[in-house]
């Protein structure tokens, strides 16, 4: 996908469908032997969840609320967005930057995520993608100095890669090292608030990611904020497993157990409820309300500091994986509503984060103020 903003063009069409933000649709119709087994991953992706549910409090919790709130009472103004490449790769003047800003105080957008990568295959970053960041940063001080800058950075995992092959091999220690020295550059020496991780896909209790949170901890230190874009809950772990299998999408699905050890590395985790395959609108509400529930449940039972924002899509499309009739900004609050409505307690949350600021249009904006603002 090429992000085109003021004329500039990032080309990252390399990287992950939910990273790009590309839903496109392919113009094929899939084979019937394949829509059967769409239809059989989705139906086994809300059964997994609703089973770990009726396991652990009873059929009724599934379906019953402890209150009825509705969206403002849960706004904390801490809400986030990802910005497009073209803010630290492009020039842009002052009145671009207070004109972006001032939308962003207005939508009480507290944290956003600017891409500066894609990584390396050796974790590095090269500086030609990012020659404005600096004038970003500067600008951010000036027209949003309450707003905390972290610097987006992705990249494929590809297990037993090389860094020559353009994608990480997150095993290498060396690999894990040099992204930990790339984080402290962006926030020691560049003043970023911190970095937004996305390297995607992360398989199910992988123990090489909870190596690299740690070296990226420590090169940081204690202060910078690390952020994470993290895949979907799942409650049982050989349903996990079942999943990939029929999916090949091993990034989809996290456990309890993993989100848990995840949460005791991160400042914040950023769930990507979005390409879900849910074919329509309920289906999409109901797994929203549900990983939200269990996911804060699962942070806040392991760290009381670290928090929780639920990302909702505004890109449009039809794809294998996405379906913008069932998975749009309304139906997204309206499942994160319910899900903050499923039990009172729910310290881990902070908010909700737009995918992508880029591609929300006037409408969007005006739904989000209806229902959360």
């Amino acid at each position: 996908m090429n992000l085109k903003k003021n004329d500039s063009t990032i080309n990252i069409s390399h990287l992950p469908e939910n990273i790009s933000g590309s839903a496109a649709p392919s113009g094929k119709q899939r084979p019937m032997k394949a829509r059967v087994r769409n239809i059989i991953v989705r139906g086994a992706l809300l059964f997994a969840i609703f089973v770990g549910v009726i396991g652990e409090l009873g059929w009724w919790r599934v379906i019953a609320t402890e209150t009825q709130f509705s969206g403002n009472h849960f706004n904390l103004g801490l809400n986030a967005t990802w910005l497009a490449h073209t803010w630290v790769g492009a020039y842009h003047t002052q009145a671009e930057y207070q004109d972006l800003f001032t939308l962003l105080i207005h939508e009480q957008i507290h944290f956003i995520y600017v891409h500066a990568g894609p990584l390396n295959g050796d974790g590095s970053d090269s500086p030609q993608l990012y020659p404005f960041a600096g004038a970003f940063i500067r600008a951010a001080r000036i027209y949003g100095p309450n707003i905390k800058v972290l610097a987006w950075l992705g990249q494929l995992y590809v297990p037993n890669s090389q860094p020559s092959d353009g994608v990480l091999n997150i095993a290498l220690a060396a690999t894990r090292k040099q992204i930990a020295a790339t984080s402290a550059y962006f926030t020691h020496s560049l003043g970023f608030d911190g970095v937004h991780l996305d390297i995607e896909p992360i398989p199910n209790n992988d123990p090489h990611f909870l190596d690299l949170l740690s070296d990226i901890r420590q090169s940081i230190g204690p202060q910078p904020i690390l952020s994470l874009s993290t895949p979907n809950w799942i409650a049982i772990a050989r349903i996990a497993v079942l999943m990939s299998k029929l999916t090949d999408r091993d990034n989809y699905w996290w456990t309890t157990y993993y989100y848990r050890k995840v949460g005791q590395y991160a400042n914040q985790i950023v769930v990507m409820l979005y390409n879900t395959d849910m074919p329509t609108a309920p289906l999409y509400e109901a797994l929203v309300e549900q990983e939200t529930a269990h996911i804060i449940r699962d942070v806040q039972f392991e760290s009381p500091t670290t928090k929780v924002l639920i990302g909702l899509p505004t890109y449009t499309g039809n794809s294998k994986a996405f379906h913008s009739s069932a998975e749009n900004i309304t139906t997204g609050l309206t499942g994160v509503i319910n899900g903050l409505n499923y039990e009172s307690l729910h310290t881990a949350f902070a908010g909700v984060a737009i995918y992508p600021e880029w591609l929300t249009t006037p409408a969007d904006w005006d739904v989000y103020n209806t229902l959360w603002l």
